[in-house]
């Protein structure tokens, strides 16, 4: 089942300079739902198409854009909660499965990370780091400078979808420490795609 999201409201309410003052890591939520507009805003900051040439809005060496969001959603208003795919090109979500129970969810963090349940909605930045390895496999040092390209990627998506959720007012933080096999199986991802990020959303408290 493929869902269009409504059209990005790209109208700022405040400036760079003050989303980029006041950005910090929110970690706790309120039981709010979070509007599906400020998703669909989240999901184009995070891999939207920006320009007719199919240019994305993070950057991404060689134009190789090896990124995919696959959105575990709670509380999205609009939504039937469950894990999606986000469809760039289409702006558009695919939902690939039923939403895990939220102690199965507890497993993917290490240590005692709460806001991987209590959050409205989580990001996953999932890669598929083993094409992008072979695509940039010419370049010293062999075999990992396409990794590295995509963790910078990564940080690049991060910190949009951190400014983005500063300018809507919702809670966002970066969550890097997780167990990559509970996070695979969490997600449902192929063995071509390896977790590399989860974004944690919602109404801050």
């Amino acid at each position: 089942m493929i869902l269009d999201l409504p059209a990005p409201d790209t109208q700022s309410t405040h400036s760079l300079v003050a989303c980029t003052r006041t950005r910090q890591s929110i970690r706790q939520y309120s039981m709010s739902p979070i509007p599906i507009q400020y998703l669909s805003r989240l999901l184009w900051s995070a891999q939207g198409v920006t320009r007719p040439d199919g240019k994305r809005a993070t950057p991404s060496a060689g134009a190789l854009y090896p990124l995919r969001i696959r959105v575990l959603v709670r509380r999205v208003e609009g939504l039937e909660p469950g894990i999606y795919d986000y469809l760039g090109d289409s702006h558009s979500l695919e939902m690939v499965g039923g939403l895990p129970s939220d102690d199965i969810i507890q497993t993917v963090g290490i240590g005692d990370q709460p806001w991987l349940v209590e959050s409205a909605a989580v990001l996953g930045v999932v890669a598929d780091l083993a094409g992008a390895a072979q695509h940039f496999a010419s370049q010293p040092p062999v075999g990992e400078r396409g990794k590295r390209y995509v963790y910078m990627e990564t940080g690049a998506l991060a910190q949009n979808v951190h400014l983005h959720a500063t300018d809507l007012e919702l809670g966002c933080v970066l969550v890097a420490g997780f167990d990559d096999i509970r996070a695979s199986e969490v997600l449902k991802l192929s063995s071509a795609l390896e977790p590399v990020a989860l974004l944690c959303l919602g109404q801050a408290q």
